[in-house]
C-alpha cells in the first residue's frame, strides 16, 4: 500500500487526541469501522510526532510482543493548529483549497493558509 499524507486524517487525529488525553498515554484503538487502517493510522501518527503536533513514544506491548505507538497529547503546535482547523467552516474551506492543488499542499502552507481562514472566521463573529 502506497502511503500518503491525508490532512483530513491528521485533523481528525487532533479531534480524536485532544478528546481522549489522559496523562498516562493512551494507544490509539482501530476498529473495523473506522475509515482508514491501522497502517494509515500509524503513518499519520509518525508524521504528526516529526512535525511536532504530538507526543509519541513507541513501546513494546509485552503482551502482544510488539510495538505499540502511546500518545501522550498535543503539543503546542499541535493545539495551535487544531484550533486554526477546528471549525468546520473554516476546514472546508481549506479542503476546496486543497481540492485546487489536487489534494496536497505544503505542510507549511496549510498552516498559513489555516491561520488566515481562522482569523478571517473568529473576525467575522
Amino acid at each position: 500500500m502506497r502511503l500518503k499524507r491525508d490532512m483530513s486524517l491528521i485533523r481528525s487525529l487532533l479531534l480524536d487526541i485532544e478528546a481522549e488525553f489522559t496523562e498516562g498515554g493512551f494507544a490509539l484503538e482501530v476498529t473495523e469501522e473506522d475509515e482508514y487502517s491501522e497502517e494509515e493510522m500509524n503513518y499519520h501518527l509518525q508524521l504528526m510526532k516529526e512535525a511536532k503536533l504530538i507526543k509519541l513514544d513507541i513501546v513494546l506491548d509485552e503482551e502482544e510482543e510488539e510495538e505499540e505507538l502511546l500518545i501522550y497529547g498535543l503539543t503546542w503546535e499541535g493545539h495551535e493548529l487544531l484550533d486554526s482547523i477546528r471549525e468546520e467552516e473554516v476546514w472546508q474551506q481549506l479542503l476546496v483549497k486543497l481540492k485546487r492543488e489536487k489534494g496536497s499542499m505544503p505542510f507549511s502552507v496549510l498552516r498559513k493558509q489555516a491561520a488566515k481562514a481562522a482569523e478571517a472566521f473568529y473576525a467575522s463573529e
